[in-house]
Formats: C-alpha cells, sequence, structure tokens
C-alpha cells in the first residue's frame, strides 16, 4: 500500500515540476521594430495593429515593440541592423532598401502607377511576393508593403503644372539614386537629405523644395516653411516590413503564421487609413496657409514621358534586367484588365 501511495506522490510531484518548469521557462521573443514616423503616421497605426494581433495570436509568446521616429536610428541604419542581427524588425521607404537589394529599385521607376488600385494590384500579386523574397539571400524576410502614399512635390518657387516647373528648382530627395535622376531628368537639382534633417533643412533654405507623401508633409509640418504643394503622384512609395530571416526561422511554425498574417493585416490598415486620411490632409495642409494644386493625368504623362524610360534604362544597368522587364509586364496586365470591354 505505501509502496503505491509513494509512487502517486513521486508521480505527482513529477508532473508539477514539468508543468511548473514548462510555465517558468516558456520562451518568449521580442521583436523591436524602428520605424521612422510618428505613432500618428498609417504605417505606424497598422503597426499597432499588428502588434495588438500577433501578441494574441501567440498569447504573448511573442512581444512587439514599436519605436517611431527614428528613436533606433534612420531608415539606412535601421534596416543594416536588421540584416546584421541587431535588430528584429524595420519599415523602410525603397530608395534606402536598394542599398541592400537593388531589385527594391522597380518601386522607384517615375509614374509607373497612376492609382492606388494599380500600385496594390501589383504589389499584391507574384511579382510584389517575388519582390519581398529576393531579400532572403541577403538575410532579411520580407512581410508586407506598410503604407506611406504616392509622393508629391513641395516648394517656395511656383506650382508644379507641367514638366518645364521642375527647371531649376532645388529639391530635397531621398537618398536613393533614382529619385535623384528623375528629377535631375525632369529639370530640377535634386539633393539627397535624410528623413531627420528634412525640417532644418527647408527651415534653413538650403533646397527650395522636397518631395513626400501627404502624411508626412502633415506630420513634419512643411506648411510652415513651404508655400506651394502640387500633387504630382510621381512615386508610389510603399514601406516594406522587414524582418531577420534567422530570427524569424528560429520561431515556432505558428509563430511564424501569426506574423505573416499579422503583416499582411497591418498592411491592408495602413493603406485604408491613408486613404481615407489624404483629401482631408489637403484640406487642412490649406488651412494653413498652402497652396495646393492637382496635376493633371496629361501633364503627368508628359513628365513620365520626359524621365521614366530614362530612369528605367539606369535601373536595368543596376539591377536583375528581367525582372525589372517582368515588373513592367505585370502593370501592363493590370492595365490592360482594367480597360478590358471599357
Amino acid at each position: 500500500m505505501w509502496k503505491r501511495q509513494l509512487f502517486t506522490w513521486v508521480a505527482f510531484l513529477a508532473v508539477s515540476v514539468f508543468l511548473v518548469s514548462g510555465i517558468a521557462f516558456a520562451k518568449t521573443y521580442k521583436a523591436r521594430i524602428s520605424v521612422c514616423n510618428s505613432l500618428d503616421h498609417p504605417q505606424t497605426i497598422g503597426l499597432m495593429l499588428f502588434k495588438q494581433y500577433v501578441e494574441g495570436e501567440t498569447k504573448g509568446g511573442v512581444e512587439i515593440a514599436i519605436y517611431p521616429n527614428s528613436q533606433l536610428g534612420g531608415e539606412r541604419e535601421s534596416v543594416e541592423q536588421v540584416k546584421n542581427g541587431a535588430l528584429e524588425m524595420a519599415t523602410a521607404s525603397a530608395g534606402p532598401l536598394t542599398t541592400f537589394n537593388s531589385k527594391f529599385m522597380v518601386l522607384d521607376i517615375p509614374f509607373a502607377f497612376d492609382s492606388y488600385d494599380a500600385a496594390w494590384a501589383v504589389l499584391d500579386g507574384m511579382m510584389g511576393q517575388r519582390l519581398l523574397d529576393s531579400s532572403e539571400n541577403i538575410g532579411l524576410k520580407g512581410l508586407a508593403y506598410m503604407e506611406n502614399g504616392f509622393r508629391h512635390v513641395t516648394n517656395n518657387v511656383r506650382p508644379i503644372t507641367a514638366p518645364e516647373d521642375f527647371n531649376g528648382i532645388k529639391i530635397r530627395t531621398m537618398e536613393a539614386p533614382m529619385h535623384m535622376l528623375n528629377f535631375k531628368t525632369l529639370g530640377a537639382n535634386p539633393t539627397p537629405v535624410p528623413w531627420t534633417e528634412l525640417y532644418m533643412t527647408m527651415q534653413q533654405r538650403i533646397v527650395d523644395g522636397q518631395e513626400n507623401p501627404l502624411a508626412n508633409i502633415w506630420e513634419v509640418k512643411m506648411y510652415e516653411v513651404q508655400q506651394y504643394t502640387s500633387l504630382t503622384g510621381h512615386i508610389y512609395d510603399p514601406m516594406p516590413l522587414v524582418a531577420n530571416l534567422s530570427w524569424f526561422n528560429k520561431l515556432p511554425k505558428e509563430y511564424q503564421t501569426a506574423i505573416e498574417k499579422g503583416a499582411i493585416l497591418a498592411q491592408n490598415y495602413s493603406r485604408f487609413v491613408n486613404q481615407a486620411r489624404e483629401r482631408e490632409l489637403a484640406d487642412k495642409l490649406t488651412a494653413k496657409g498652402m497652396k495646393i494644386n492637382d496635376v493633371s493625368a496629361q501633364a503627368k504623362e508628359k513628365m513620365g514621358a520626359k524621365s521614366q524610360a530614362v530612369v528605367v534604362e539606369k535601373i536595368k544597368a543596376s539591377t536583375d534586367k528581367k525582372f525589372v522587364d517582368e515588373w513592367l509586364a505585370a502593370i501592363k496586365a493590370f492595365n490592360i484588365d482594367v480597360n478590358a470591354g471599357m
């Protein structure tokens, strides 16, 4: 009898130790995300949903911490940290990402998309997925395209309504060679300046103007230092969310799935927030004294005719030419499908 009782107590203690040990030593994976924008920016709002979803689905197994306003470094620096394993995740515009993966140059083709629907169709299709996957050979896991929006031009010289209006304007660009080539071809004088130095550069009138999506124009208070906003929409500028591939691959499979699903939810929500805000932002910028003008489809077509082929040729010389051709073919195919029967 006592032997049976002893066995029962030993078994009970063994199970208890196992359960307590399991609770005590269950691994929690921490993920820090470096973001250049504020907590009010559409992409950061999307990442807050990402945090909520992933932490909920993993029951706290993955803890997400978002660091806005370039706290952990600028876009290029943050991606470098993710690549080297010093940081788990970051978002960045295509320009800085091209330093690490030249295929992202396809996102720098000017006047490639004439609507959000066209841009999203290509990014959410096979070519967009191939672009995200192409970074795995440099240690980055591409997860989704957080929203930044179409880029527009602001300046203190004149409204931009036609290609010749760019002539002689000194304009701040990202540190992105294809952005600079686009504006140089259009007749402007591009000057690369990091995001963190943008407002100071405009305040000191080092340049005449700059280019950014409306969300960024509002966020950094360009209305205090710029007179004109011209809705050129010259580049659609998503902000890919990337993770360190080694870190991602070490996660349990169910955690990987939660992160992948959460990233798509965050991407789509950031898109809807940005698109819904844009008209209101234009009105708010006008109320602050900025003069905003639409740029006609005909004028954009002329701008694209002047600069797009030059930029595409340079991109093909800098990266996988076949990939560039396939990217452009995907855009053309979407436009054909949309216009079929119309």
